[in-house]
């Protein structure tokens, strides 16, 4: 893998090397690229690396930089100069990103705000929740805890004075921020648990005294987060919370593009990685819980956590295709869309979410380009490049974690690979590359790209020091487990050892030193034969009070061979300026018409004009359950129960390629399943039975893309006698205007199960961002001006369900 992705060329010194980048095969314009590496002193104990890149650069920034090492950071000696400024690039850009001030043009009108913070990149001068988060647990907080711990703390907050929170969240807890998004934000978007990723590598690389201040916070903001979380995003029927992809957040680039006429299935909708982060934050607080006494919670969340885990693999997992699906579509049984995402697949093997062999399976089946893997699989039809037809470096080194942890040498090679090219070429640790040429800028994007993008420096530091050179700090002590392959034993050079100094670990600084085998070409990891502190053989973890305050030396030394999983999936060699080769793109989501019939017939009708010349088949789901699949034709008929609402989404699937769409949008036949009313107004029920909530609602606060005004409400279904039979939280996201126009949409549903009887309905507030002290200073809809929690209601319905 390696000679495809990079070549050493002849006649390295120690004062630097070239290094030749051969182009993507598929690209008839593209050309070798060659990287220089120049040291001033190569002796010295502090060096200057200049690199120069013969690759035009984004936003025509120059082609040469200049890197300095300094006494107080980690530095990297090995065989390998290349390699070596590298790591101290990617410690100028982390040192370039830390800051004393940020700003943001939606936050005090971009005037710069005081914080001792990481800052999220070059052109991303704020700090947003799940870039700092992953950053964090990547690489960063070990890097430079305090920052961290800093950052992580301007990330939560607490109710602005003189609102009333709800009574069901915990007393003096938190919340972490959901930043502006989708909808008006939380908890259309509620991926703000990732924080505790990022919480947990501070907690590890803290000393006592700052970790017992931190873990209090930790604790207060997962308690509280988790309790509305659960009250607002998380599904009794699916054991699976709601809300939009972690990451992914530019709705048409992974969704089907009718999602943003109804955020409502947006919000509905279950996200794999978002699952993930659920899990994580419910088992720290677990560990939290249980440091502070709290037995009971800790239990509770330990409890939660579990039957999350189940409900995860229960939903996403597709047997047939060996991988998490990244979404499920928002049915009450939802089903598992074809699409695939790299993150939510690592963190569920990192999180323990896929055990074994479904680990395994997951990574080896999710398909690779050349130069690094795409963030989604397969790619989606006319869409610009960002997170479509992109690599992004930060997930990438979260692969190179999951698939060490999995036992796969062949993903970690070119994982790091990926790292490096991307790194040396540009100069900088960027947000993301085209996925095909690994180009920062090629056809139609990326349609936005940073420079040291935060989460691609913790990307690139962790996956140096914590895969290869096997840094793990933990609660429980530093456990030091390389990742050697015989190709990373090749990137290290020539010489018999390298060298990771200026580490710390709770306030105690040390270096690792490998003791490298002999250079071979073969596929495997090397055993680690012994690990030894400061002369002396130690086994397992190493606990802080057994290092020296400074001076520390750790050595490895490695022993035979070890065969691991070598299967990797490799995308074909397509053109790279197509946006539709149905070897690695999606087919276009189809449209759907239905016609009821007098005889209880339900007739669906396809259109799906993409792609004519390939063929495909449709797939056929009624209220989330598979009906039919491997049609050929573009008519079926259904005879479905009456009385109930019953909803039609159709895929469609390339033969023999595989890949299928998005879902359709939802089309539903609901005759004789629907009463409409007035809130305050009573409504019968004949019929005990399943039934939906929804309220008809205009929210045009903002934008569907940003903002914090999402109307997030209690609602309250009362019987005749005015008492509650069923509560919970109902949503109500900023909506797309439709050519001028203010359109009505539909909340999400309350489902509850009715006996017959006369019941109404009442609305509460419950809280959205808007109700944050830190959003005190955001300067749209819900900040300066206040909190702004409404939406008109134009009239409420409810529905009997299958």
């Amino acid at each position: 893998m390696g000679a495809a992705s990079w070549v050493w060329l002849a006649g390295a010194t120690a004062s630097g090397a070239d290094f030749s980048f051969p182009p993507y095969a598929g690209d008839a314009q593209g050309r070798t690229e060659q990287v220089t590496v120049d040291i001033a002193a190569p002796d010295a104990i502090l060096r200057r690396y200049t690199l120069r890149s013969s690759q035009a650069q984004r936003d025509d920034a120059p082609q040469v930089r200049s890197v300095d090492e300094h006494a107080d950071a980690p530095r990297l000696r090995s065989a390998n100069p290349l390699f070596d400024a590298l790591f101290a690039l990617a410690v100028d850009d982390a040192r370039l990103d830390s800051v004393d001030a940020i700003s943001d043009g939606a936050y005090d009108d971009g005037r710069p705000i005081a914080a001792r913070v990481f800052q999220t990149g070059e052109k991303w001068t704020y700090v947003w929740t799940r870039d700092l988060a992953y950053a964090a647990h990547l690489g960063l907080a070990w890097f430079d805890p305090a920052r961290t711990v800093a950052s992580l703390r301007f990330k939560t907050s607490a109710f602005r004075a003189g609102f009333d929170a709800p009574a069901t969240l915990p007393q003096g807890s938190l919340q972490i921020v959901q930043d502006t998004g989708s909808g008006g934000s939380w908890p259309v978007s509620t991926d703000r648990v990732a924080w505790a990723w990022g919480a947990e590598a501070a907690l590890a690389a803290l000393a006592p005294a700052e970790r017992a201040d931190f873990a209090a916070l930790a604790l207060a903001a997962l308690r509280g987060t988790i309790a509305a979380d659960r009250e607002a995003a998380y599904d009794p029927g699916s054991g699976l919370y709601g809300g939009e992809q972690s990451f992914l957040d530019w709705r048409t680039q992974t969704y089907a593009p009718w999602i943003v006429d109804d955020l409502t299935l947006l919000a509905g909708s279950r996200a794999l990685s978002t699952n993930v982060d659920q899990y994580q934050a419910l088992r720290l607080a677990a560990r939290l819980a249980a440091e502070a006494g709290q037995a009971d919670e800790s239990a509770r969340y330990t409890q939660w956590a579990a039957q999350l885990k189940d409900a995860i693999n229960a939903a996403f997992w597709i047997d047939e295709l060996h991988r998490y699906a990244s979404v499920t579509s928002a049915d009450a049984r939802p089903i598992a869309i074809a699409q695939f995402d790299l993150l939510g697949t690592a963190l569920a093997v990192i999180a323990g979410v896929a055990d074994g062999e479904r680990g395994r399976d997951a990574l080896a089946h999710y398909p690779w380009a050349p130069f690094g893997p795409p963030v989604i699989a397969p790619q989606q039809p006319g869409v610009a490049v960002y997170h479509n037809r992109a690599i992004w470096p930060f997930v990438t080194a979260y692969a190179v974690r999951a698939a060490a942890l999995a036992g796969n040498p062949v993903l970690v090679d070119r994982g790091i690979d990926s790292l490096l090219r991307g790194a040396a070429l540009n100069l900088s640790n960027m947000e993301n590359l085209e996925w095909l040429t690994s180009l920062p800028r090629y056809d139609d994007g990326p349609v936005i790209n940073s420079r040291r993008q935060l989460w691609s420096v913790g990307g690139y530091l962790g996956s140096v020091a914590g895969t290869l050179f096997g840094m793990q700090p933990g609660a429980q002590g530093l456990r030091i487990d390389p990742y050697l392959t015989p190709h990373l034993r090749h990137l290290l050079g020539p010489g018999a050892s390298a060298e990771l100094s200026g580490l710390r670990y709770q306030g105690r600084e040390f270096a690792i030193r490998l003791r490298l085998p002999r250079q071979r070409l073969a596929q495997g990891r090397y055993r680690i034969a012994e690990v030894r502190l400061n002369g002396r053989r130690v086994a397992g973890t190493i606990a802080a009070a057994d290092l020296r305050a400074e001076g520390n030396r750790i050595e490895v030394r490695f022993g035979a061979l070890q065969p691991g999983d070598e299967r990797a999936a490799t995308v074909p060699t397509v053109d790279p300026k197509s946006r539709d080769d149905a070897r690695v793109y999606a087919p276009a989501a189809p449209r759907v018409e239905l016609e009821a019939g007098g005889d209880g017939a339900v007739t669906l009708r396809i259109d799906d004009a993409s792609h004519a010349d390939v063929p495909r088949s449709f797939r056929v789901y009624r209220d989330g359950s598979l009906l039919a699949q491997g049609l050929r034709e573009r008519t079926w008929v259904d005879r479905a129960p009456p009385g109930v609402r019953h909803c039609y989404v159709v895929q469609s699937q390339f033969e023999p390629a595989g890949h299928r769409s998005q879902t359709s949008a939802p089309r539903c036949v609901d005759a004789g399943a629907v009463q409409r009313f007035a809130l305050g107004a009573e409504v019968r029920i004949d019929r005990a039975g399943p039934y939906a909530v929804e309220i008809e609602y205009d929210n045009h606060h903002h934008e569907i893309q940003t903002g914090v005004t999402n109307a997030v409400k209690r609602l309250r279904l009362l019987d005749a006698g005015g008492h509650e039979v069923a509560t919970g939280i109902v949503q109500m996201p900023q909506i797309e205007p439709v050519d001028g126009r203010h359109p009505l949409r539909w909340s999400t549903p309350l489902r509850v199960r009715l006996a017959a009887g006369t019941y109404r309905i009442e609305l509460s507030d419950y809280f959205n961002m808007s109700a944050l002290a830190s959003n005190a200073h955001y300067g749209g809809p819900g900040g300066r001006g206040g909190i702004v929690n409404d939406a008109r209601i134009a009239s409420l319905r409810i529905v009997a369900l299958p």
